[in-house]
């Protein structure tokens, strides 16, 4: 009777341990697109991540709810882009770590958008690898490798828009202050109708005297996008003569951008050739 039991044990044995070999990988939670992609490149297979803000959700208004709370607090870590942005990050008491993606670039006072900057993103996603190594030691060296890999992709965007420097033509117009990082970077000078939030939109006087200046600058193009409401820049562009050209903050991927394969350095590369339009 013992040698029966003994037998019948042995599967349930093999079952357990084939259960604990199959067990659920750690779970990193991030916030956004470009947090998502940054962290999918660099933990590859080893960790399961979790995107919560929706493509179609302002990243600045965003509150998570109760679900996405919960989320976060069982997670192993949260990658956030900075306090600057996601205020509401450091208040999730999850049982992990929680990386600033951005603690280690150098900030421009007040304004949250370093990942549009491909030389701030390098920055980002080593600091996000070294981060992760820390808590996944064992994986550290395989997370080390997938982030060269990856920022190799982000020095040679990088390089090419180093070429903007040698515009002749440095200034553009956008829909909001989004694109700080950039021109500091890459030597140009941002005019933005509305201010680092999007929705605020500009007095008649402001339009106006943006119109004047983009007739002092010879500007035929008026950037707008796609994630926001682009009325205040359709205004200026109609009362300055100018074209409108969409550029990406690079928040979110909508559906369509999915399905054509779109990802951040794609809609860097489509941002870098619209600004051609205008930086000559």
């Amino acid at each position: 009777m013992k040698k029966i039991l003994m037998l019948l044990a042995i599967p349930a044995v093999l079952l357990l341990a084939g259960c604990q070999k199959s067990a659920s990988k750690p779970e990193v939670v991030t916030t956004f697109e470009p947090m998502y992609e940054f962290t999918k490149a660099i933990v590859g297979d080893k960790v399961d991540v979790e995107n919560i803000v929706p493509a179609n959700q302002e990243v600045h208004e965003f509150e998570p709810s109760g679900k996405q709370v919960a989320t976060m607090t069982n997670a192993e870590a949260i990658v956030y882009n900075s306090n600057d942005l996601e205020k509401w990050a450091k208040k999730v008491n999850n049982k992990g770590i929680k990386i600033e993606a951005s603690k280690d670039v150098d900030k421009i006072s007040g304004d949250p958008h370093t990942w549009i900057s491909p030389k701030q993103a390098i920055i980002e996603v080593n600091t996000i690898a070294s981060e992760l190594g820390k808590k996944f030691p064992d994986d550290k060296a395989t997370f080390e490798k997938n982030a060269a890999s990856y920022v190799a992709k982000l020095k040679k965007l990088d390089s090419e828009f180093d070429t903007l420097k040698d515009a002749k033509q440095k200034t553009f117009i956008t829909q909001h202050e989004a694109f700080a990082y950039l021109s500091r970077d890459y030597g140009l000078k941002e005019i933005a109708i509305a201010g680092l939030d999007p929705e605020v939109e500009p007095s008649a006087s402001t339009l106006a005297n943006l119109k004047v200046e983009m007739e002092k600058a010879g500007l035929k193009n008026v950037y707008f996008e796609g994630n926001a409401n682009s009325k205040i820049a359709e205004t200026l562009a109609k009362s300055a003569g100018a074209n409108l050209i969409g550029i990406n903050t690079v928040e979110g991927l909508s559906d369509e951008q999915k399905k054509n394969g779109d990802n951040y350095l794609t809609l860097m590369q489509d941002n870098l050739t619209a600004l051609k339009k205008t930086i000559k």
